[in-house]
C-alpha cells in the first residue's frame, strides 16, 4: 500500500508505525491525535505483529526493530520501499517522552481493583 508520507509500505511498516502510535489517516499513516487513540495504534501494532511474525517483544519497539531488522528479507520490514522513511519515523518515535510513557502504561501488568 502507498502511503502518502512513506512511500509504497509493505504490511509490517504499518504494523510497526502503529506500535509506535501512528493511525491511518486515508491513504497515510500519523502520530494519533491523543491519548486513546494513540493506545488504540499500539494494541493494534502489537497484536498484528505477533500474528505476522509468531514472536513477541511486547511493547518494547527497539527490540520489535532489532528483530525484524535481523531477519532480514522474512518478512519485509528491511524492503527498500519504505524501509529508511518507516524506521527514521520508529527511531524518532522511540525517542519521544511522550510515546515511552503510553508503551510503559500499556506493558503495566493490569491489576484488578479489590
Amino acid at each position: 500500500m502507498t502511503l502518502m508520507s512513506f512511500g509504497r509500505a509493505m504490511p509490517i511498516h504499518m504494523h510497526m508505525l502503529s506500535l509506535v502510535g501512528y493511525e491511518h489517516d486515508h491513504r497515510d499513516m500519523k502520530p494519533a491525535t491523543n491519548q486513546n487513540a494513540r493506545k488504540r495504534a499500539m494494541m493494534s501494532g502489537l497484536h498484528a505483529l505477533r500474528r505476522t511474525t509468531q514472536a513477541d517483544f511486547g511493547y518494547d519497539p527497539a527490540a520489535w526493530r532489532d528483530f525484524l531488522i535481523e531477519s532480514g528479507d522474512d518478512f519485509g520490514y528491511t524492503h527498500p520501499y519504505a524501509h529508511a522513511a518507516v524506521d527514521r519515523a520508529v527511531q524518532t518515535a522511540i525517542d519521544d517522552p511522550d510515546v515511552v510513557a503510553t508503551l510503559q502504561l500499556l506493558a503495566e501488568p493490569w491489576l484488578p481493583v479489590k
